[in-house]
């Protein structure tokens, strides 16, 4: 049940444990001795998130990895017990259009889809005096275009999974679907328990890392690899052995996290007609937000400001404190009636920072994930950012590890990453600041205890002893929700009236935090000096709607590939249709798929494959072979004379049927020695491929280079010819810029 490649030696296990996963992993935790390879391709230190994810893509390109984890437990442990309060505290939540994709690349949408709670619980945003109390303002961030727009610009929509339950996702796939005989070839051992320690960048370019038990007392182990991966957090150690500072603004805001289990709410919450999946509380005992991880399962975590050193950690993560301000946020009549469970409690500093540097000098060691960027939580950029981090960079280690690509293709990494943290740092924080013109509106102005407590902070307080200074500051504070115009009396009414219609028109103009971000989900570009792109448009001008700048699909250089419909034959003849030939030949898919379906390679020894789209014309049109190396997969898309003819039945369609001749449909074929793509076509569905190459100024015979992440990495025309060479360019690293854009000619001048 459970492979030896990935917790040690496997001693015999109980019957009772055989039922239950998360009790073999702790069995085998405390009873094994694990397996410590001396050597391997990928070492991972820190197996959260992040860290599983990027051991995932690598054994899908066949590469080997090591993870090496701190806790003493598994994802499953954490994440899957039938216990809610046993799960780790939850954090992030929200997965973007974007890394749903990537999910999908991993087989993982549907799971994720299918645990996570029903759109209709978290789809709105909601204000209120207290859960149970007066609702001041709500937002449903699925009811204008907005939402419309995002959902058709993928085949994949985002979700809202609470992060342990993600890790269980991952934890279960990595167990199942990796090694010689899965779905995955590369093996992925994990080693719960230990840390990383120092190590050696040698001249042969490995790397030697010391790992030991995170306990003391236990023995030293040193593992040899050919890169290492630091994806331990916000305190890595990788990055601060590596001497990387980080860069923008740090302490924007202390609060304290509170993991807490309530089933008691959603059923009065359903009643009231206010599932959400934010909830911001502003009354006389508290002001906080609650974010619901789960409603029907009643997982709860609350999130309230604090503000040291007047107010000690010590003092607001303890549990009565935490349930008491609980308890406030939820009100009512019936509050004590309501059973809270409080699990755990975290203070924490929120920071606004980007590492200098994602790598070393070498491009031997990189950094992943919190390691490398710290955002405000506002918009959920940070864990989805981590998983793109892994993604762009399992497949250059695959390439580099396979022979394919040479070493410096790595240097790509920090100015595509680093470019694309710095922006949404800047989005999340200024995220941050339109979350508090909703409390600024209500005649609560943020700002105020921030004062009260640099003023505590100044020298004329010095005289004050700490315990005066934490008393006015929580008097201060007390005083300020005391007078809240909300909570006024009947004979302040008119005030109320006028702050709840200054609240009204803040979210009427879309001024507040929003939800969805479609232009930072699927419209980042990697537009920095040294990326893996040539001939970067510059970019487009903001289109906002709703206070959110729109996602505007291009084929452009360092841009993701849009994302249209493509089906595999053109129509037949009137009368030769019929209903299963229809839905398996006519079974849209989506040109997503088809990158991500063909980047992966065939077999363990194989290199992650390119993709090259062809503009092939009307029908009839005859075009030449589609010729490359084993490297590259070509596609020839095209257009139907009259698009009248394609069936509507199938115009919409979220059907993967399509996907089972995807795999099957081009192969490699030897002719004297060479080696030949075996041609492929599809048909552009909808019209949608033709209009984004006029769109791109492309003629007859335009040509799309897409990466094995799904980046166009270069389009312009010429044809097959040209794309080839270009692509073999890439491949010697000759196409990487350094300080701007070389122009076409340039790069190809024996082709151009």
């Amino acid at each position: 049940l459970v492979p030896t490649e990935h917790l040690g030696t496997s001693p015999p296990l109980p019957r009772k444990m055989l039922r239950r996963p998360s009790r073999i992993c702790r069995f085998l935790s405390t009873v094994s001795t694990p397996h410590i390879p001396k050597s391997v391709p990928v070492v991972i230190l820190g197996g959260g998130t992040v860290g599983q994810c990027l051991s995932l893509m690598l054994s899908r390109l066949g590469v080997d990895s090591l993870v090496v984890e701190q806790s003493g437990r598994s994802a499953t442990a954490s994440g899957d017990s039938s216990s809610e309060g046993s799960m780790a505290h939850p954090r992030a939540h929200v997965l973007h259009t974007r890394t749903m994709e990537i999910m999908r690349e991993l087989g993982l949408e549907d799971t994720i889809h299918n645990g996570a709670p029903a759109l209709s619980q978290w789809r709105h945003f909601r204000y209120l005096e207290s859960m149970l109390g007066e609702e001041l303002g709500s937002v449903d961030f699925f009811k204008g275009p907005t939402g419309r727009w995002l959902r058709a610009s993928s085949p994949s929509r985002l979700s809202h999974l609470s992060q342990p339950r993600l890790d269980s996702i991952i934890d279960h796939a990595i167990l199942n679907q990796t090694g010689k005989k899965h779905q995955f070839p590369g093996k992925v051992q994990r080693l719960y328990g230990f840390r990383g320690g120092s190590f050696e960048r040698k001249n042969g370019g490995k790397v030697r890392v010391t790992i030991s038990p995170f306990e003391k007392g236990g023995e030293e182990k040193e593992v040899e690899c050919e890169f290492l991966v630091g994806a331990e957090g916000a305190n890595s150690g990788v990055r601060e052995e590596l001497g990387i500072k980080l860069q923008g603004t740090s302490a924007l805001q202390h609060f304290v996290s509170v993991h807490f289990t309530c089933r008691d709410l959603w059923p009065r919450l359903r009643d009231l007609r206010r599932p959400g999946m934010l909830h911001f509380v502003f009354n006389r005992n508290v002001i906080g937000v609650l974010v619901a991880h789960n409603l029907e399962k009643g997982v709860w975590v609350a999130q309230f400001p604090y503000y040291p050193p007047h107010q000690k950690a010590e003092d607001v993560t303890a549990h009565d404190f935490c349930e008491s301000m609980i308890r406030a946020t939820i009100g009512g009549e019936d509050e004590e009636l309501i059973s809270v469970t409080v699990h755990s409690a975290d203070a924490w500093c929120m920071n606004g920072l980007v590492a200098e540097e994602f790598s070393d000098d070498g491009c031997r060691v990189f950094l992943c994930g919190d390691s490398a960027h710290q955002f405000p939580p506002s918009g959920g950029f940070g864990l989805n950012a981590g998983i793109h981090d892994a993604h762009n960079l399992a497949w250059k280690l695959a390439s580099v590890l396979n022979g394919s690509i040479e070493l410096d293709i790595l240097k790509t990494y920090t100015p595509e990453r680093k470019l694309a943290s710095q922006v949404l740092r800047d989005l999340s924080i200024d995220n941050f600041r339109r979350g508090l013109m909703v409390p600024d509106a209500l005649g609560m102005p943020p700002a105020a205890p921030g004062l009260v407590a640099e003023a505590l902070e100044s020298s004329a307080a010095d005289i004050l002893p700490d315990e005066a200074k934490k008393t006015l500051m929580e008097t201060a504070l007390g005083m300020g929700r005391a007078l809240n115009p909300l909570i006024s009396t009947p004979a302040l009414t008119f005030f109320k009236d006028q702050f709840l219609a200054r609240l009204r028109g803040v979210l009427e103009r879309f001024e507040a935090l929003p939800l969805l971000f479609p232009k930072h989900d699927l419209g980042i570009e990697y537009a920095a000096p040294g990326s893996l792109a040539v001939g970067q448009l510059p970019p487009r001008r903001p289109r906002v709607v709703e206070g959110v700048e729109q996602y505007q699909p291009r084929i452009a250089a360092g841009a993701r590939l849009p994302h249209f419909w493509l089906t595999e034959s053109p129509p037949a003849a009137p009368g030769e249709v019929d209903a299963n030939w229809e839905r398996e030949r006519f079974a849209p898919v989506s040109s997503i798929d088809v990158a991500s379906k063909l980047s992966c390679p065939p077999s363990r020894t194989s290199p992650p494959r390119w993709v090259m789209l062809v503009e092939g014309g009307p029908e009839g049109k005859s075009n030449d072979e589609i010729e490359g190396d084993e490297c590259l997969i070509g596609v020839r898309v095209r257009r139907l004379s009259d698009p009248g003819k394609m069936p509507k039945s199938s115009m919409f369609s979220d059907s993967l049927s399509a996907m089972t001749w995807i795999s099957g449909l081009w192969g490699q074929s030897s002719t004297d020695g060479e080696s030949k793509l075996v041609r492929g076509e599809l048909w552009d569905a909808e019209g949608s491929w033709r209009a984004l190459v006029r769109a791109a100024r492309g003629g007859e015979d335009f040509c799309v280079l897409v990466r094995p992440d799904g980046v166009v990495a270069w389009c312009g025309d010429g044809g097959v010819k040209v794309g080839v060479d270009v692509f073999k360019r890439f491949c010697v690293r000759q196409a990487v810029h350094d300080g701007g854009n070389k122009s076409l000619s340039d790069l190809i001048d024996s082709s151009s």
